[in-house]
């Protein structure tokens, strides 16, 4: 992504397109077994998407997501990502359906489809960028144990130029992943990830829900 504020849609596999208007966006219906959310789009403008063809819930891609940044600040800590339910990064409350926010349902997961963890499952690639300042850049699948459970309380860290074993959930600050080292100061680096959206017939129906992806880091 170049820049903060875009959107990421999901919807059943073939239901959407790069131009249907957010009030458009076609439902996904509620499954009688869980499952993958089978397509994701990114839009930039309200009309304006692009298909991420390197997804479909599955853990065989790689060059899916990243998130990167410039060269002119100094990590004081190693930087993190996770999901919170909207804009206020409200705590979780897993297990719980509805919940409170727009994006709970995804982010607190439930009991008997996910374990409680959030049905937004991601991996990550090595360390971005390494204290000697090498860009990691993956070459090869995610691959991993991914199912809707997948998910460890707290923070997990892939190790150098290596996937996650396991994916992790991505579940506000019980349930999130950091980077394995704080990346060398003032160098550009890209942090590569990729994600599954899970569903379920426990999940809450809703007209929206909004989840925010959200990277987090302390700098000098």
């Amino acid at each position: 992504m170049g820049t903060s504020g875009y959107e990421l849609r999901f919807c059943s596999t073939g239901g959407g397109s790069t131009s249907t208007p957010s009030a458009s966006w076609p439902y996904v219906v509620v499954p009688g077994s869980v499952g993958v959310v089978g397509d994701m789009f990114l839009f930039t403008a309200d009309t304006t998407g692009f298909n991420i063809n390197t997804y479909d819930g599955t853990s065989s891609h790689f060059l899916q997501a990243r998130w990167s940044w410039d060269n002119a600040g100094t990590f004081a800590s190693a930087p993190s990502f996770t999901a919170y339910s909207d804009t206020t990064h409200a705590a979780a409350s897993p297990g719980t359906q509805p919940g409170t926010q727009s994006g709970s349902p995804i982010v607190n997961g439930h009991a008997s489809d996910t374990s409680s963890t959030s049905y937004l499952k991601a991996n990550a690639y090595g360390y971005g960028v390494d204290t000697g300042g090498t860009q990691q850049t993956p070459s090869a699948n995610a691959g991993g144990t991914l199912t809707a459970t997948s998910g460890t309380a707290g923070s997990v860290s892939p190790g150098t130029g290596a996937w996650l074993a396991t994916w992790q959930s991505l579940q506000a600050a019980t349930q999130f992943i950091t980077d394995g080292v704080i990346p060398k100061a003032t160098t550009a680096g890209l942090y590569y990830i990729v994600l599954a959206l899970y569903t379920g017939p426990n999940m809450a129906t809703s007209s929206a829900m909004l989840p925010v992806l959200t990277f987090s880091y302390t700098y000098v």
